[in-house]
């Protein structure tokens, strides 16, 4: 099927931009290392719902440009990326719906342009003000002598060369050993005490389980895509979300203290490991008190990390639901 692309002129640079549908507008916002294509499932019964889907390749990834200034990745510059995509469409305002890394961007666009945003929604991370600490410091207290993924992806180069030298294989393992199954399997590794776990100068892709079989939720045509898309837009530029991290706290501090007034709301997986990852704190059981009107919270059952690809039918009735009664 074809399908409906604008190469949207916006904030100082181009954004490929999925755009389908009448009606009021809702974006969504994916996160690393997806795309557009993440949001697949949602295309056609947001359109029969009677809702505008826009759907963008946030800047770094597919065919969306790629600045080559790290901080040009900041949380700041990419909410103007999404706002600029409204005035472009000539749409007031919109509902805005993200996951992964799409969350906090959702979350923080609602702060900063609060007249554009109508509701917000956020799959996988739900939204928390920022430590007195910056954040990369935090890690590097929390993780001292154990790897962190986070810490690994700071020094340009050497994650880019890791993932990149096979593509479709880094994507094969980092979506398998997040989802559902994936997480199954390495809980019961730690259950029997088989879990090794990795030093600080570990690599990424180390210890990961690789698959016998792909997912349900993930065909041989979907890796095929996604591959496809990270081959041509490398790592780099999705690598750079992390690397702005401190920059976004030093900007954002006095902001993120802010509650979330929108009609808001928050789904992720039981088998989330995002729910984990503060050691000890169980993420989803913290979800409410940064919320002004937080009216809906779901956990899914056996569900993992990639939450609108692996449990579709449940994500859209859901997000649905709680966008009709706004």
């Amino acid at each position: 099927m074809k399908r409906n692309f604008e190469k949207i002129p916006t904030n100082g640079i181009s954004i490929n931009t999925f755009v389908e549908g009448e009606g009021k507008p809702v974006i969504f916002v994916h996160g690393w290392p997806e795309s557009w294509y993440s949001w697949r499932h949602q295309i056609e019964p947001f359109k029969k719902a009677g809702y505008k889907v826009i759907i963008p390749d946030i800047r770094g990834y597919g065919k969306s440009e790629k600045p080559e200034n790290i901080n040009s990745y900041s949380l700041k510059e990419i909410t103007k990326d999404l706002i600029g995509i409204l005035d472009f469409l000539k749409e007031k305002d919109a509902h805005i719906i993200g996951h992964d890394w799409g969350a906090p961007i959702s979350w923080y666009t609602s702060l900063l342009f609060p007249e554009r945003i109508l509701s917000v929604s956020g799959l996988s991370v739900p939204f928390s003000p920022f430590n007195e600490s910056a954040p990369l410091s935090l890690f590097k207290e929390i993780y001292k002598n154990t790897f962190f993924y986070i810490l690994y992806f700071q020094k340009v180069g050497i994650a880019e060369r890791e993932l990149e030298k096979n593509i479709k294989k880094s994507l094969r393992l980092i979506y398998c050993n997040s989802d559902a199954s994936g997480m199954e399997k390495i809980m019961a590794l730690a259950l029997d005490n088989n879990l090794k776990i990795k030093d600080k100068n570990s690599f990424f892709l180390d210890g990961m389980i690789e698959p016998k079989a792909l997912p349900k939720w993930l065909a041989s045509e979907d890796l095929d895509y996604f591959t496809e898309e990270f081959e041509e837009s490398g790592m780099f530029g999705p690598l750079n979300r992390y690397r702005c991290m401190d920059l976004d706290w030093e900007e954002l501090f006095k902001l993120s203290l802010n509650k979330i007034k929108h009609p808001s709301c928050f789904i992720t997986g039981s088998l989330d490991p995002v729910n984990f990852f503060i050691p000890g704190v169980n993420l989803f059981e913290t979800v409410g008190d940064n919320y002004e009107d937080l009216r809906v919270k779901e956990l899914l059952n056996h569900t993992g990390h990639w939450t609108q690809q692996e449990a579709p039918q449940q994500v859209n009735k859901i997000l649905l639901d709680f966008l009709e009664k706004i």
